[in-house]
């Protein structure tokens, strides 16, 4: 990998974990999460205008429906998890088995059959993600809500990226924000507004400029180095929930996320 795709990658896993940790910093706010996608999609349509990209929805429409739907569900369910869980606990867990979920939807999508390594990641990954969520009641329902999570980003990068292959990603971006942050109007609107959604508005655009970026990677570096790169992020959500949000401190919370990144290299490098 090139030192720019590299950079490319490193830049989106920060921004990726830096609005993670807003959206938890308002306890899962689903009026907050409503405002940074409308915000991502009104962002990423006026540079489509600006830069004067075709549209081209013709092409990709049943697609575009596919991802708003999932995206919507991804967003809510985030949303609670968030609302249930720390930092340090949802952030590694959902990207991580996010990844092992790939593996069957790829098997069933694309007949991709997995080597005995990627399982050994598969099962690394599953230890650190379940056997800590047994410890009590309220983390295992936190639980669901992560491989809800885990397998909504496993749908819609399987049809995202099929979809960026048919239309350019700002036009692509900007329909999935904003269709989304559509289907969810009735229920955010329903929430405690914010005091100010400035953080909300910024963490939209970041969101969108992070996703660009990992698609910009991939057609200077091959998906398998891109994919393990991007997981970095998970070995700092942690200090981050430590440092920034005042979540206590566990030990088993870094083992596990180690288990999760040494079980993602795995997946993604064999």
């Amino acid at each position: 990998m090139n030192l720019l795709a590299a950079g490319l990658v490193s830049a989106s896993s920060f921004l990726h974990l830096g609005w993670n940790t807003a959206v938890r910093s308002t306890e899962g706010s689903l009026r907050f999460v409503w405002i940074l996608v409308l915000s991502g999609g009104l962002f990423a349509a006026l540079i489509t205008i600006a830069l004067g990209i075709p549209w081209h929805l013709q092409t990709v429409w049943p697609w575009v429906l596919a991802t708003i739907t999932i995206h919507s569900l991804y967003f809510s369910s985030l949303a609670q998890s968030y609302r249930q869980g720390a930092l340090q606990d949802v952030y590694p867990a959902a990207r991580g088995t996010g990844i092992v979920l790939s593996i069957p939807l790829a098997w069933g999508l694309f007949r991709q059959v997995p080597g005995l390594w990627p399982l050994v990641g598969v099962l690394l990954i599953a230890v650190a993600v379940i056997v800590p969520a047994f410890k009590t009641r309220s983390t295992l329902r936190t639980l669901g809500w992560v491989l809800s999570v885990a397998l909504f980003i496993a749908l819609y990068s399987a049809v995202d990226s099929h979809s960026v292959h048919l239309i350019s990603p700002w036009p692509y971006i900007a329909c999935q924000y904003l269709g989304t942050a559509l289907l969810l109007t009735p229920w955010a609107l329903k929430t405690a507004p914010l005091a100010s959604p400035k953080t909300a508005i910024l963490s939209g655009i970041v969101s969108v400029v992070s996703y660009l970026l990992i698609l910009y990677a991939y057609q200077l570096a091959l998906v398998g180095p891109v994919l393990a790169l991007r997981q970095i992020s998970i070995a700092f959500a942690p200090v981050m929930g430590w440092a920034i949000l005042k979540e206590p401190w566990q030990p088993h919370r870094l083992a596990s996320t180690f288990l999760i990144l040494i079980g993602v290299a795995l997946i993604v490098l064999h």
